[in-house]
């Protein structure tokens, strides 16, 4: 059985939604320690450290990982539903699509990290985006991740609802928290000091 006949089985939608609503949770507890690094490295650490004491229980890691599987997988299905889509609708697969292509690469960069083991606390993000040139490369593509994210709720919140205000609301919202986080991490763009260990990954990449 090939990848097509094998999602033509499941009941894609539902799939989607149930691992997204997994991701969700996970993402909200996410998206407040990543805005803790407005406060600075210590409190984004201390307050990560009390998040994976439950995150990194290896029953919990292992649904997340699955949730991150099934969305990516069942998102592939969606796109290629060859239905015709409102604007919203467009939205909301284009942002999933950019969010899968992330959480790809950023799932495998973190298991890389551990492979190697280098804490992936606040500094394995954070000096991509402290790091020339790597800066030109993280810092939009944290920004688009977090914007992609909220507008992916945003315009499902509209599909579901069709209430404009709140989905606009929750878009800029999330816009201005892409924003805030990027300014919490590079230290309002004055750059933060990286250990030794997190430049040393950057360099293998970016040279």
């Amino acid at each position: 059985m090939n990848l097509k006949q094998w999602l033509q089985k499941l009941n894609v939608k539902k799939i989607h939604y149930i691992s997204g609503l997994i991701l969700s949770v996970f993402i909200a507890f996410h998206l407040v320690n990543q805005l803790l690094s407005l406060l600075g490295p210590s409190v984004h650490i201390e307050w990560m450290n009390q998040f994976r004491k439950v995150y990194r229980q290896p029953v919990f890691e292992f649904i997340l990982l699955l949730a991150v599987f099934f969305q990516v997988i069942t998102g592939i299905k969606l796109l290629f539903n060859k239905n015709k889509k409102t604007g919203v609708e467009k939205v909301q697969l284009y942002s999933g699509l950019y969010l899968s292509v992330f959480l790809i690469v950023h799932v495998g960069a973190v298991m890389f990290g551990r492979q190697i083991q280098l804490d992936t606390n606040f500094y394995f993000a954070a000096a991509g985006m402290n790091l020339s040139p790597a800066i030109f490369v993280f810092i939009p593509y944290y920004f688009l991740a977090v914007t992609a994210i909220t507008l992916h709720v945003a315009s499902l919140h509209y599909l579901k609802t069709k209430s404009k205000m709140v989905s606009y609301g929750i878009a800029i919202i999330g816009i201005i928290a892409a924003a805030l986080i990027i300014l919490g991490y590079t230290n309002s763009f004055e750059w933060r000091e990286m250990p030794v260990e997190y430049q040393h990954f950057i360099k293998m990449f970016f040279g």
